[in-house]
């Protein structure tokens, strides 16, 4: 168990997904076949369509995180306690748009650590499965094939 955990199929995933996944996704570059040592010829537990979903979540999330943030800034007002922001600058100083941006901004970080999160945790996990079903399916097609080249 110990020795699968740090082969280089787990090992790169996961550096991906310390280095870059909060921001783009690229962990899920792991479940196609011939990438991070996916020596596999058939997808496994995820379809390229579904590894797609994921990795635009990221991206779609952060695009509009930036422009939520980016947009708002010509509305702040400086809060009058001197602070940065506090929940009373923010409900009670601010305009409600730049109040609503905010929260919205924060809700898209928010989404970026829980996905980021729950993706670190179960990436082993998916893999592991992942690599099972893919094993299965080119066993599947390579009896297949053999069947078709017999005499």
């Amino acid at each position: 168990m110990l020795m699968s955990m740090c082969t280089s199929r787990v090992l790169l995933p996961y550096l991906g997904w310390l280095l870059l996944g909060f921001i783009t996704g690229a962990h899920w570059l792991a479940f196609i076949p011939g990438f991070c040592f996916n020596r596999f010829k058939s997808y496994g537990r995820f379809s390229l369509k579904v590894i797609i979903a994921h990795i635009a979540a990221y991206w779609l999330a952060n695009a509009l995180f930036w422009i939520f943030r980016q947009s708002m800034q010509p509305w702040y007002i400086q809060c009058k306690g001197g602070e940065d922001m506090s929940p009373a600058c923010l409900f009670n100083e601010q305009e409600t748009r730049y109040a609503a941006f905010y929260v919205i901004h924060l809700l898209l970080l928010l989404f970026f650590i829980i996905k980021w999160i729950v993706d670190g945790c179960l990436l082993y996990h998916w893999i592991l499965l992942s690599d099972n079903i893919a094993a299965h399916k080119d066993d599947k097609n390579f009896e297949k094939d053999s069947v078709m080249y017999q005499d």
